[in-house]
């Protein structure tokens, strides 16, 4: 699934900015930071806020990374 979202990120680099790609039966919800993507992958129906809020937390967490 992994290989699946980094060929998809890459073949559609410049095409959207939609941060939610569905492929395989998996969400993929992404946020990119600088050169870096933080992905959350969820199989379910999840809560997309929740994800982006966790994601913008590890963002605040760690910012000598980003």
């Amino acid at each position: 699934m992994v290989d699946a979202f980094r060929t998809h990120i890459m073949q559609t680099k410049d095409l959207g900015t939609c941060p939610v790609r569905q492929i395989g039966g998996c969400s993929f919800l992404y946020m990119r930071i600088s050169n870096v993507y933080i992905v959350t992958v969820v199989s379910t129906n999840a809560n997309a806020a929740c994800a982006f809020k966790f994601v913008v937390e590890v963002k605040l967490l760690i910012p000598g990374l980003f």
